[in-house]
């Protein structure tokens, strides 16, 4: 084929993940995104960046930007300028963007919550440590199709739905009270296409929740509830740019 009878190849349409965990981290949990995201029959692909190198400009590339979890407290920012200032990229991302669609999973979830200036709460005690809690949806939505769901939680940090901020910038879809703490599992932005879950949607590898410590059919269904969350969102940022 010569030059003139070549054809374009159009170029598929791009997902970005942030990669908020510190460098070297043992968790499955990026690596779990990557597999839900690359199994997902959507014409997509993924492209995965550390956090210490996205530069908000890099958002017009995409059609949708998930960002992840960390090890990181949101809360530590109160009283900690040198790991803010590491986050500042995303943050002014979150205040700025009015068009790309951003789904925020726990600690990106935090993110949100802080860039709208809300108050992160730290738990007293060890927090949330890889347990699943069910949730209950005010309503069902693009993104969440069940009212009742199991989720995967794992979090130090957390946002009351009682914050004059949330209520005043975000739509609160669920709630729940676990281990005496009320908090936000679930809003959206009231004008801007921002997702922000508290729980983690990409749970873990099949083996994490072994027998014993959870029921086998409520982590699988937890599971893939989960990767429907992320395939739903998946799914809405392609028909949002090709509409």
């Amino acid at each position: 084929m010569n030059e003139n009878d070549s054809l374009e190849i159009e170029k598929k349409d791009q997902i970005l993940l942030i990669d908020n965990y510190s460098r070297g981290l043992p968790t499955d949990r990026i690596t779990r995104i990557e597999t839900i995201i690359n199994n997902c029959i959507a014409d997509v692909e993924l492209n995965t960046i550390h956090f210490t190198q996205f530069k908000k400009e890099l958002a017009e590339e995409y059609i949708g930007i998930i960002l992840s979890g960390s090890e990181l407290n949101v809360s530590s920012f109160y009283y900690n300028d040198r790991i803010k200032k590491k986050f500042k990229a995303q943050l002014e991302l979150i205040q700025q963007n009015t068009q790309v669609p951003i789904l925020a999973l726990c600690f990106g979830f935090h993110l949100v919550a802080y860039a709208y200036g809300a108050q992160i709460c730290r738990m007293r005690l060890l927090g949330l440590g890889g347990r699943i809690i069910f949730i209950v949806l005010n309503k069902t939505d693009e993104l969440i199709s069940q009212k009742n769901i199991p989720v995967n939680v794992h979090h130090l940090d957390f946002v009351t739905p009682n914050d004059c901020e949330i209520q005043k910038n975000f739509e609160i879809i669920s709630s729940s009270r676990t281990k005496g703490y009320k908090m936000v599992q679930y809003m959206k932005h009231l004008e801007k296409p921002i997702f922000a879950v508290q729980f983690h949607p990409e749970t873990h590898n099949p083996y994490y929740f072994h027998p014993g410590l959870f029921n086998e059919r409520i982590a699988e269904k937890t599971r893939v509830t989960g990767e429907k969350i992320i395939e739903n969102f998946i799914w809405m940022c392609h028909y949002k740019k090709n509409n």
